[in-house]
């Protein structure tokens, strides 16, 4: 058999990178189809900041403009504290040469802020440089939403004995690394049987309401955590310098309830919704736990009733 002629030889050739340059195109038109159809926010940036890739997902997003917003810098798309978050976590991607995954927030058409869940990822050149970062964003809104929900009293809005269930360890921990006190506070309003009897239960719903507002108003520090515990009883859990930082805080809380001047006329001897409050406290180095800190607190409530009502007790 004859060997093939240099013509053969570049005829093949040419057929084997016609094939190859159709694969490529097959692959580019599944890959442009993942793009335009994946109900997901995947972009590009580089490492100034500019988009430099977008699928079409991005039109769900408020001020999208398909004509301007690849090649647009982030902070020229994005309200100010959207865009740093954004940018936040493309420097670290890139800084820090790994997957990085958090929860961003941004701005849908109706002018609704959705939460994403996002991986971002550093992209590489020839010489394993990093030359820009890729983002794949899922909405987890709704998700976000049920959890929150989950864990919120419908009522008064305050979170509820299951978040209370959740978040002591996680704050008895932080106490003790920050050498700080810890409260739990337990309250409940003085004869409340007696006072859905007389009233009703929807006036009972409103002195509920008023309870969770009066203890919104007091505890309004950042780690500060409310809690509706079930019926008239509610928690509160903060850390302090000391017992009496914690004992004035619960003073407000019966300050701001007596000035909402709600009428009881069964509970006297005032005529007036009041609450009793007990108190106990984690100290720095002091092993103690939940169950244990809740019996204290809860002494210390039934102490309060038994003192006469309308006070705070340790």
């Amino acid at each position: 058999m004859d060997a093939p002629t240099s013509e053969q030889l570049l005829l093949e050739e040419n057929a084997r990178l016609r094939r190859e340059l159709d694969a490529l195109r097959q692959q580019a038109r599944i890959f442009q189809a993942i793009l335009d159809n994946a109900p997901i926010l995947i972009s590009t940036k580089d490492l100034e900041g500019r988009v430099t890739m977008a699928n079409r997902h991005f039109e769900i997003l408020d001020g999208y403009d398909a004509a301007t917003f690849v090649g647009a810098n982030v902070f020229d798309l994005f309200p100010p504290e959207i865009a740093e978050q954004l940018w936040r976590n493309d420097r670290r991607a890139a800084l820090e040469r790994r997957a990085v995954h958090e929860e961003e927030s941004v701005y849908h058409c109706d002018k609704t802020l959705h939460t994403y869940l996002t991986t971002k990822f550093p992209l590489y050149g020839e010489q394993n440089e990093v030359i820009a970062t890729c983002a794949v964003s899922t909405d987890i809104t709704e998700t976000r939403q049920a959890e929150n929900d989950s864990v919120t009293d419908e009522l008064t809005g305050l979170k509820n004995r299951r978040y209370f269930n959740m978040r002591f360890h996680e704050e008895q921990m932080r106490a003790l690394r920050d050498n700080r006190l810890l409260c739990l506070l337990l309250l409940d309003v003085d004869r409340f049987k007696e006072y859905n009897d007389h009233y009703g239960h929807p006036q009972g719903d409103a002195v509920l309401k008023a309870v969770a507002a009066c203890i919104r108003g007091a505890l309004n520090r950042g780690g500060d955590l409310c809690f509706r515990i079930g019926g008239d009883e509610f928690a509160c859990l903060f850390s302090a310098s000391g017992e009496e930082e914690c004992l004035a805080l619960a003073r407000q809380i019966h300050t701001a309830m007596a000035a909402c001047a709600m009428a009881h006329q069964d509970n006297p001897p005032t005529g007036m919704v009041t609450l009793s409050s007990g108190a106990a406290f984690l100290h720095p180095g002091v092993s103690l736990d939940q169950d244990a800190l809740y019996e204290l607190a809860d002494q210390a409530l039934y102490r309060a009733k038994h003192q006469g009502r309308n006070r705070v007790s340790t």
